[in-house]
């Protein structure tokens, strides 16, 4: 049986058997995989807590039928700190959610959008201050939409592709059209957010940074509806609602 070996982080899980469980992973190799473990349940098994979500493993997998089958898993970072915090875990499970909905097998991308998943897990891992943890949450959102070929447009009005010479700036995003309007295109959408050159710099920052590196300018009410503007943006793109955005709103 044909094995490959290859680093995955655990999205979510299935029961199969008494003993078995299905693991869907987001691996640097090979996008989305689903495998088997194989007697997992078993309180004397050698896999153990590596197959929990939300867990990074460095794994040997056999290439099975219709499922692959987990052999070996050397834990790689558990993310600890995620599931002891509600509102990281909330977080957590957004990211997974958007994964198991926009990733596929064998992406293209599939390394950048590990790497981004590892980095956003690891950062709300340790960041104390909810803003940052926040902030790592828009990142990956960002940075995800970028790499599924999807990127926010924040220079020219995604209507017209002209700028506003007299503010050079915009005060408008729509999120079916992904991105920044004019004001006279304004006139002529549905659904909009106002905003402020603080959104618009907020999201440039975090395309480019893991952390604000200038807070001051951050609060809470522009996190959140920094938040809700790129949710708006990436339901737009998606067939299925999205689920765990809403328990991120009650928080």
């Amino acid at each position: 049986m044909p094995q490959y070996r290859t680093q995955a982080i655990n999205l979510k899980s299935y029961n199969l058997g008494e003993a078995d469980k299905i693991i869907i992973m987001y691996s640097r190799d090979h996008g989305i995989i689903k495998c088997v473990a194989k007697g997992v349940k078993k309180t004397k098994s050698s896999l153990g807590g590596r197959m929990q979500s939300f867990m990074a493993n460095n794994l040997l997998i056999a290439k099975g039928r219709n499922l692959d089958i987990v052999c070996q898993a050397e834990n790689v970072e558990s993310f600890s700190k995620l599931k002891t915090d509600y509102s990281k875990l909330s977080y957590a499970f957004y990211c997974a959610e958007l994964i198991n909905v926009f990733g596929t097998e064998n992406d293209s991308h599939s390394k950048e959008i590990y790497d981004i998943l590892f980095e956003t897990f690891k950062n709300m891992s340790i960041f104390d201050n909810p803003e940052d943890s926040m902030w790592a949450l828009l990142r990956f959102k960002l940075k995800l939409a970028e790499y599924l070929g999807y990127a926010v447009e924040l220079d020219n009005c995604v209507r017209c592709t002209g700028t506003e010479q007299k503010y050079k700036t915009y005060h408008f995003f729509c999120p079916d059209t992904g991105g920044v309007i004019c004001s006279e295109c304004f006139l002529k959408s549905h659904r909009t957010f106002e905003i402020d050159r603080r959104h618009i710099k907020l999201f440039r920052d975090a395309l480019n940074y893991d952390f604000p590196f200038e807070p001051d300018y951050i609060d809470k009410n522009l996190l959140f509806s920094s938040f809700n503007i790129l949710k708006e943006f990436i339901s737009h793109r998606s067939d299925k609602k999205l689920k765990t955005s809403e328990m991120i709103e009650f928080l």
